[in-house]
């Protein structure tokens, strides 16, 4: 299946509806699922709407909070994407859609300044 970018933006903009105001981004470790059983490394807070849709990609909205200590040390394999009542939306498979860098480690906070390619059906 090929879809034209402009579908592309489309499912990446329902995403960021579904997500509503003040989702969450939460990065694991395991297997992707919208009920995972990995390890929960780090949840960010997003203040007010998930990002933009542009060219088919989730553009972040990078202000966010997040409490480092709380953090666990690990790689994510995965970011799962949630309403502010921790209501599952979206995976994004790491580094297959979602840029990441480095590990998550307690103590440190996590930058989120990659976007989110809607890779399925790129034309």
């Amino acid at each position: 299946m090929k879809l034209t970018t402009a579908l592309r933006n489309t499912r990446a903009t329902d995403i960021i509806t579904a997500a509503g105001t003040n989702p969450k981004v939460k990065y694991y470790n395991g297997a992707e699922s919208l009920t995972p059983a990995g390890t929960l490394l780090a949840t960010l807070n997003i203040t007010g709407a998930l990002g933009t849709a542009t060219s088919g990609v989730i553009d972040f909205n990078e202000t966010c909070t997040q409490t480092n200590s709380s953090h666990v040390g690990g790689t994510p394999t995965f970011a799962l994407i949630t309403t502010s009542a921790d209501v599952a939306v979206a995976t994004i498979p790491i580094p297959a859609e979602m840029t990441f860098t480095g590990t998550i480690a307690t103590g440190v906070d996590v930058t989120l300044t990659a976007g989110c390619t809607i890779t399925e059906g790129n034309a």
